[in-house]
């Protein structure tokens, strides 16, 4: 069984940290970001299978790399985990393309749910 890969991007280490662990822990190969340039780099050079990301971050932010991304990809899941409460905003990031939305502050099992459900549409498909 291949392992599944994902993304973890966020400019806050602690949040990157701890969503890598649990990453980690759910059987993840995980790899991070701290803003959306690295992010899209990384998805077009690993080939992730799911990208949790902030929307708030320096050089490009959540929106523009969710852009970016389906520009060229339309498939990976994509969920957001921001503090933003911009209904506008998130019906404008709905639109792009985004899978699902923790808000923070969030508990551990909204991630694991989160990575749970990628895990079971690879094992159905």
């Amino acid at each position: 069984m291949t392992t599944r890969k994902l993304l973890v991007v966020d400019d806050m280490d602690s949040i990157r940290t701890l969503v890598a662990a649990i990453g980690r822990d759910a059987g993840f190969e995980v790899h991070q970001a701290n803003n959306g340039e690295q992010a899209l780099f990384a998805c077009q050079t690993l080939g992730v299978d799911i990208v949790i990301c902030d929307q708030n971050m320096p050089k490009m932010n959540g929106e523009g790399f969710i852009a970016r991304l389906r520009e060229t990809d339309k498939d990976t899941p994509v969920v957001l985990l921001t503090g933003e409460t911009d209904r506008d905003k998130i019906a404008t990031l709905v639109g792009l393309g985004i899978n699902g939305f923790i808000r923070k502050p969030f508990k551990p099992e909204h991630i694991y749910q989160v990575l749970d459900s990628v895990k079971g549409r690879a094992a159905a498909g």
